[in-house]
Parts: C-alpha cells; structure tokens; sequence
C-alpha cells in the first residue's frame, strides 16, 4: 500500500486562477502517482462540484464549509493573536475550529505518514499529529511580503504601523515553523537562504512551476496581433489592484500617444469597484473571474508585471513563458525566476515602463526571440513534472525514516 500524506489548505485548490492555488494542486496532484494523498480545506457552498477536480487528480478531498465570518468571532481572533503576539491576517485569521476537527476525524481514521501543511498558516495545525513528521510548504517570505505592502501603502501611518507590527510577528513565526517541521519547501533560492538561516529543518528549493503541456499549442511570439498588453494577477490583493491602476493610470496615456490603438486587458478574480471601474477607460478591459487564461495569452502581445510589493515567485510570468509571450516586469516582479533582463524577459523600473513596454510592442523580432528563449528555459527547468521530483523523494525519505525508527524500537 502507498505511503499515506494528510494535507491541510486554507482554501479549495481550485479554480486554478491563482499562483497559490497553482502550486498547490499540482504539487499535490503529482504527490498523489506516488502517495496516497488526503486533503483537509474550507471551500464555499456553491464550490461542492468543484472538488471532482482534485478528486480526479487521486487527491481525496474532506471538505470543511466554514460558516460566515462575524465581528464577534472575529474580534476573539484578532485579540487572541494580540495576547499570544501571533500575526493575525496572514496567521491567526486561519484558526478555525472546523478545520482543526476535521484533521483530527481524517487522523483518527487513518493515521498520516507525513503531514503536508501548505502555507504559513497551516502550522497552527501541526500539533494535530503529534510524532509524525511535517512538511511545510512556504509560497513565499510572508514576513517580506507584508514590510513591502507596509513600504508602498498609502493608506497612513496607522495602516503601515500596523503592517510593520505584523510582519515582525510573521518573522518571528517563520523562525518557530521552520524550527518545528521536519522538511521545508522554498519558492526560490532568495527564500531558501531566508529560511535556511533559522537553523531549522532542511530546507529545499521546490521552484513554482507551469504545466508545459496546458500552452504548447500556442504560437511564439504574437508579431501579426494588434498591440495588446495583458495584465493577470488576483485583483483582491492590493500590490496587484495598485499595479493594475498604475497601467491604467500612469502608463497607457503615454503609450496610447504613441501607439494610438494599443489596449490594456486586466484579468484577475474577485476586483474591487475601483478596479472594475478601470474598464471605463479608453482602452482597457477588465476580465472579472476569468474562467480560463488561455484565450488571453494568445490575444496579448506582450504581458506587463509593473510589481512594487509581493513576494514568492510569479506563476503568471512563467505561464507567459510557456505561451511563448513576450513580458515586461519590474525587479521585483522577476524575483525567483531563473531568467535574463534582455534575454527570457525584460526587466524595467516603473518610471521606464511606458519605453519598456513601447520596444517591446514594436520590435516583434526581438519578442519573438525573447519568447522563444524563455519558452526554452520554461521547458527545461520549469514543468511541474520535474520539480516534482523533490516533493517526491523528500517525503519517500521521511517515510522511510519512520519506518526504520518503526522498525528498531520492535
């Protein structure tokens, strides 16, 4: 019989419109050839077809419907992670007691091998299975991300206070987690020396990935398009929502008075009213909850990631990648990915992005180059199938720990 893995998310790992939801099923839905893999997440009501979806992957699915969020319950929350000087947005806020039941009914049912916490805050849960071992998967340097929102908030001194606060708390947890697992999994090599310096767990570089295979069919390069610049980010995160306004704002203007039919397409899910009123613009398109991406990468000619804040490695730019399309992004957007400014993409500050993003339109020979090399190194080190292989032999040696500890105590 496969050896056993008992997951936990705080989300259902589909639509696949996300990078967090990216990496976790297709981490988990390659773990699943090798190990039995269950899967304790919240997911809404209307959400219940949608776990065929893993189920289809081999990813046994327990599904936890939470009920609404109240101030009250809430308030409980966000004083106990004050009292216990937790982080509460990124953390504490994911305590629910749902969740913690129904690890406790898949562990009593079969007791885990190992135990896969997917994200920071996934660690609250790790005393569920106490003596077996645990993974940790860290889609990014949370402390990192929140100091950068802090950094670029224009929402006052009361708000960046607070944010400050937050991530020095999520800093100091990063510190216990790592201390507290038995193995790490990191997005890149930055995250790896982060995490690494805790002097905790190994810690293992497991790249964000793509699935080659879903973009092959489209074209390199988009020399015979109109000029299209493409946008794609989940619309609810701030850093995206600014860098969203940001195109639509400070650089389409300039780029439309010299590139008269040039447009903007905004695709993400769940934006708020200022971003869908960007569509009111001359020019721009706001796709809401776009069911599939594909559609949008073989329109576009070129995709912008004009990012200030944000950490982890950006799935978008590697899903360009592997659909042969040209990107632009700024020094932080590029973090984690193995790639060349002027080679696989083009690397720009925000106040050169209107000239950036002008080459990059009117110059289809060099896109179609740059595409063709990043399309290359997408398929060379960063098709799930390979990265998978860590995963795989991180929890087969874990697995075979036990056994053998199992095996001298009898």
């Amino acid at each position: 019989m496969k050896p056993s893995v008992l997951a936990v998310t705080s989300e259902l790992p589909w639509p696949l419109t996300s990078g967090g939801h990216l990496r976790t099923y297709h981490l988990l839905r390659r773990l699943a050839e090798t190990f039995r893999v269950r899967l304790v997440t919240s997911v809404h009501p209307e959400q219940g077809d949608q776990v065929s979806a893993l189920t289809d992957a081999a990813v046994h699915v327990r599904p936890v419907v939470l009920p609404k969020r109240r101030v009250t319950s809430e308030t409980a929350r966000v004083m106990s992670a004050a009292l216990k000087r937790e982080p509460y947005v990124l953390y504490r806020r994911h305590n629910r007691p749902e969740i913690r039941a129904a690890l406790c009914l898949e562990i009593a049912a079969e007791r885990p091998d190992v135990v896969y916490l997917d994200h920071l805050d996934s660690f609250q849960f790790a005393n569920t299975a106490a003596g077996t071992p645990v993974v940790l998967d860290l889609h990014n340097i949370y402390s990192l991300l929140v100091r950068r929102e802090a950094e670029a908030t224009t929402r006052g001194w009361a708000v960046r206070r607070l944010l400050l606060r937050e991530a020095a708390l999520l800093e100091t947890l990063e510190t216990t987690a790592v201390r507290g697992s038995n193995a790490v999994f990191s997005v890149s090599e930055q995250e790896q020396r982060h995490y690494a310096a805790f002097r905790g767990a190994p810690v293992h570089l497991v790249p964000n990935g793509v699935d080659c295979s879903a973009y092959a069919a489209l074209p390199t390069g988009r020399a015979s398009l109109s000029p299209a610049v493409l946008f794609v980010g989940t619309l609810s995160w701030p850093p995206n929502a600014a860098a969203a306004r940001f195109l639509v704002h400070d650089v389409l203007p300039a780029l439309r008075q010299r590139i008269p039919d040039v447009t903007l397409t905004i695709v993400g899910r769940d934006p708020g009213a200022d971003v869908r009123a960007l569509g009111e613009k001359a020019g721009v398109t706001v796709a809401e909850n776009a069911p599939d991406i594909v559609p949008y990468l073989r329109q576009a000619r070129v995709l912008a990631v004009p990012l200030e804040a944000g950490g982890g490695t950006r799935l978008k730019i590697l899903e360009a990648f592997a659909a042969g399309l040209p990107v632009v992004t700024t020094p932080i957007g590029s973090e984690g990915i193995d790639g060349l400014d002027g080679s696989e993409l083009c690397v720009a500050q925000r106040v050169d992005f209107v000239e950036a993003l002008h080459a990059a339109l009117t110059d289809p020979i060099g896109g179609e180059i740059q595409a063709q090399r990043a399309r290359a190194l997408v398929n060379r080190r960063y098709d799930w199938n390979a990265i998978a292989e860590t995963p795989r032999q991180v929890i087969g040696a874990l697995v075979a720990e036990l056994g053998s500890r199992s095996r001298s105590r009898h």
